[in-house]
């Protein structure tokens, strides 16, 4: 097994905050393509994976916040629609989305997983859900888990309960990192790290032409509901 994961959360509906952190995801991407196999000790020792065959870009919730107008618009939408557009695999939803909101993502090609309690993601080997430090699954749970389990719901550490990945808590701004090795039947944590953005990141001219596009979606839905 060789996968590298990469992600977000709090984002709270700073749209601004996408072009620089794009720039950066593919900054850190890059520096991460940069390392061959016989260079893991330094790898390791800097917390930037070694290369592997799979990455996964996630974000751990709070994407959208009640108090910003174009979620509120949106119904939770915005930032989730952005995020699609900048390669994200899975976010949590939870206390976003709502049954109708899903559906309209869901008729709109939303091509990110949507997670949450009712709808954990299944992908190649790998079980997305919402395991929570408030919801510690039992040792027969744990013992009866066949592939990787990762929990998208922030925790204080990350760290690797024999098949159940944990990630650390992350804030706005900041870039979690971890990358997990041996093999499918034993999965191991290697290293973990998380990354604060740089100041003066630029931005990417794509993924702000799509904040673009977002914002005055928002502001038609907003002039059509009187808000």
């Amino acid at each position: 097994m060789s996968l590298s994961i990469f992600y977000t959360a709090h984002i709270r509906g700073d749209l601004a905050l996408l072009p620089p952190l794009y720039t950066f995801l593919k900054s850190l991407r890059a520096d991460l393509a940069q390392f061959a196999p016989e260079d893991e000790a330094e790898v390791m020792q800097c917390a930037v994976q070694p290369p592997s065959a799979r990455t996964l870009l996630l974000d751990l919730g709070d994407s959208c916040a009640p108090d910003v107008w174009h979620c509120t618009a949106t119904e939770g939408r915005s930032t989730l629609i952005a995020l699609d557009a900048m390669g994200y695999h899975a976010a949590n939803v939870t206390g976003i989305l709502s049954a109708e909101s899903r559906a309209k993502l869901a008729e709109n090609a939303m091509g990110m997983a949507l997670v949450d309690f009712d709808h954990p993601w299944q992908d190649q080997g790998m079980i997305l859900s919402t395991f929570s430090p408030n919801m510690r699954p039992s040792a027969d749970t744990l013992a009866g888990l066949s592939k990787l389990h990762i929990s998208v719901t922030a925790d204080t550490t990350t760290r690797m309960i024999g098949h159940l990945l944990y990630l650390a808590r992350v804030e706005s701004g900041q870039v979690g990192t971890a990358y997990i090795g041996g093999t499918d039947s034993d999965p191991q944590l290697l290293a973990d790290a998380v990354f604060d953005l740089p100041a003066n990141t630029p931005p990417d001219p794509t993924i702000s032409g799509t904040v673009d596009f977002v914002t005055n979606e928002a502001r038609f839905f907003a002039k059509r509901h009187g808000e």
